[in-house]
């Protein structure tokens, strides 16, 4: 029954009887409240009336110092005392109403004044404290604001300290708050059966009370979810009326309502190994991925997960990213970033590494390894980066309890791809890279980074505003995740990503070179007495050269410190980022997640630079790529040849190699424009060998080979729209 009256309605009520029955036309109404809740509303209705108004702050007997002139109510925040006497006179000539918040609150309900004694009860029998909550309570619910309540939904949050549905308070809380006293939990108990919780009808324990409701909650679920409920026992059924279809689950209700921090909590309930509701159901359930939309049995939870792991093994990848991608949403949505969520947003990126290296020779023309894997939008580049991405995600089983079956299989998982498989591709990338290369003229056509200025000089000398960000080792995945950064942020700029070959050997100090003012024609590589050194116009390429070329070039020459503002005032800049590079010959173990760090760091000083600059035009280039190898696997230490004049980790550089060198020749066959008739290169296709002598043996960090991730590079352009 619904009340029909605000408490202000009831008090004005009570105030207007009290001056119509009064024996004075300007009488006093003296107003005892106990508990001293109803202040504000007293005091609102006395104005809106005409009255002054007077309220004692130490004892009562303050009211008699002045007295009233006028129809006055006298407001006393204690209840009425029968050795007080000081009001005689206001008892017979004026009015007395004695009302506290409970009192008043059952007046409200006009139509069920029997039921609505238990608000004044309720208060009436509440120690301090609690007598604090009921008064909040009634005064939040009876106000006026948002409408008036029910009694039920009333009693329920006076119960259920301010909570009006005694499901829900169970669900989040379990027995959290539940009242000590036998009666107040039998009042929940009929609460919860009133409200279609027949489960839990003779119930007078707590605990019992509290597993039986929330297995009804994770039963009514998995029925909404497509469990049929003849499942399930009689009192375990969702009621008729409880609209299944039209409304959510009660779990579900709550799930979506709760705060990030409390649903986090809520997930260490309902997917607790050790608290599953309907195993016996679940575990012999003939497709437990129909019932993937429901997030609350861990039962549910690992058969879904065999039955995942069981479709990997049978190579059906594709279905398992869909499956991943549909349980992670589910997860998400309800307890946000929780280690089961974070289980299966690894699993899609486990899923879609697998589907890539099954498919990459399917992507494009084996024969042009350029294209193959610099494709921009289907390259095999998206194969690093899927390894990459994996490695950084972690071990987020670690963080599960140890009965979830992901924490003896993911592990497994990561491994096979990361350490075994995407080193199979590795090795036959660079297998079809020797192919081409030995078949001549292996680039023909492409975009050479050694040509950039000549090639881009209508733009870069133009007179428009360019700025050049150089990073060091910026492989095509990670050039990408630049790009990405920067149409996120900036989304009123127009960002390309075009494919180039970078110069071959791929180390820093070729690649650099490569990146210098001059034309196509004047960048050269040659060997003498035994050292290996690029040239711009017949002039070495030293560091103080480069800045020399581009000074005179006309651009502000910036290299990365902790000052990057000194400079950018300029037209023309170009910005050195070196610490990718230094990271990666330094990082051993764990150089993804530092490579992460760097590239968030850059991502913000482009993305600033930009914005607050306003360039017309930017490239985001680099000098070289890398391969990072498995964290454990051998590396075939090889012998150098006795003709290497110049011996590094990944080439060799001389004038005389037979035949039976190691790894794949460059020289003037090869028709890459730069090296001189005299000089050979040969440089390792393979990923896991090194030559001898030459850096550490268990560096997970490397370039100057020709693997396409060492010098084939993302070059992205940046212009306003």
């Amino acid at each position: 029954m619904p009340a029909t009256k605000t408490l202000p309605q009831c008090a004005e009520d009570a105030i207007e009887t009290a001056i119509d029955e009064a024996v004075d036309e300007d009488p006093v109404v003296l107003w005892w409240d106990d508990g001293g809740y109803l202040h504000d509303i007293v005091e609102s209705v006395s104005h809106s009336l005409g009255c002054e108004f007077h309220a004692a702050d130490q004892t009562p007997l303050e009211l008699r110092t002045d007295a009233p002139r006028n129809r006055t109510v006298w407001y006393v925040p204690q209840g009425h005392s029968d050795d007080v006497d000081w009001f005689k006179d206001v008892e017979n000539t004026g009015s007395v109403v004695e009302a506290h918040i409970g009192k008043l609150a059952a007046r409200c309900f006009e139509n069920d004044r029997l039921q609505a004694a238990s608000l004044r009860t309720a208060y009436e029998d509440a120690d301090e404290n609690e007598r604090k909550q009921v008064a909040k309570t009634l005064f939040q619910e009876l106000n006026g604001d948002g409408g008036l309540p029910d009694l039920q939904s009333l009693q329920t949050r006076i119960v259920l300290d301010g909570y009006d549905d005694s499901v829900q308070f169970i669900l989040e809380h379990g027995v959290e708050n539940l009242p000590d006293n036998s009666d107040e939990l039998l009042k929940i108990r009929n609460l919860l059966v009133d409200d279609g919780v027949t489960a839990v009808e003779g119930v007078t324990d707590e605990d019992t009370l509290v597993t039986r409701t929330r297995r009804w909650a994770v039963a009514e679920w998995l029925v909404d979810a497509g469990l049929d409920e003849s499942f399930f026992d009689a009192e375990y059924r969702p009621e008729p009326s409880s609209g299944l279809g039209i409304s959510r689950p009660e779990l579900q209700s709550l799930l979506s309502k709760v705060d990030p921090e409390r649903a986090e909590e809520l997930a260490d309930i309902y997917l607790d190994p050790d608290t599953t509701f309907w195993h016996d159901i679940l575990r012999t359930y003939d497709d437990p991925w129909e019932l993937a939309d429901c997030p609350v049995d861990a039962s549910l939870e690992h058969e879904l997960w065999d039955e995942w792991t069981q479709a990997f093994h049978d190579g059906e990848y594709e279905t398992c990213e869909t499956r991943a991608s549909k349980r992670h949403q589910r997860l998400e949505t309800t307890y946000g970033d929780v280690p089961w969520t974070l289980v299966w947003e690894q699993a899609i990126e486990v899923a879609n590494l697998a589907h890539e290296l099954e498919t990459w020779e399917e992507r494009g023309d084996t024969t042009d390894v350029v294209d193959l894997y610099g494709d921009v939008d289907n390259g095999t580049w998206q194969i690093d980066n899927a390894v990459f991405n994996l490695i950084i995600s972690g071990e987020p089983e670690q963080d599960l309890p140890e009965e979830h079956p992901a924490t003896a299989t993911l592990a497994d998982l990561r491994t096979s791809l990361t350490e075994s498989r995407y080193l199979d591709y590795l090795s036959d990338l660079g297998d079809l890279v020797v192919d081409q290369i030995e078949a001549g003229s292996p680039f023909v056509g492409k975009n050479y980074a050694h040509q950039f200025f000549e090639q881009e000089q209508d733009h870069l000398q133009s007179g428009q505003s360019v700025a050049l960000f150089i990073v060091d080792a910026l492989r095509f995945d990670l050039a990408h995740e630049l790009a990405e950064a920067v149409r996120r942020e900036l989304p009123g700029l127009e960002v390309d990503e075009t494919a180039w070959v970078g110069t071959l050997p791929s180390d820093t100090e070729y690649g650099k070179a490569a990146l210098t003012p001059g034309s196509k024609f004047s960048f050269n590589i040659e060997l003498e007495d035994g050292e290996l050194f690029p040239e711009r116009n017949g002039r070495k390429i030293t560091n103080y050269r480069r800045e020399k070329l581009l000074k005179d070039d006309g651009w502000s020459y910036i290299m990365q410190s902790e000052d990057h503002e000194s400079g950018w005032g300029q037209p023309r800049v170009a910005y050195y980022w070196n610490d990718l590079d230094k990271a990666g010959e330094e990082e051993l173990t764990d150089f993804e997640g530092v490579f992460s760090d760097r590239i968030d760091s850059i991502a913000r000083i482009i993305c600033e630079k930009l914005g607050n600059n306003g360039f017309d035009r930017a490239y985001i280039l680099a000098d070289h790529g890398f391969v990072s190898l498995p964290q454990s696997v051998d590396i075939d230490d090889i012998h150098p040849p006795d003709e290497a004049e110049k011996v590094t980790r990944r080439w060799v550089a001389g004038e005389n190699f037979d035949e039976d060198t190691p790894g794949v020749l460059l020289d003037e066959d090869t028709h890459l424009g730069y090296l001189d008739d005299d000089t050979k290169i040969s440089a390792l296709a393979d990923p896991i060998q090194r030559f001898r002598n030459q850096g550490l043996p268990d560096a997970r960090f490397y370039h100057g080979g020709v693997l396409p991730q060492e010098f084939v590079l993302n070059f992205v352009t940046i212009t306003q729209e």
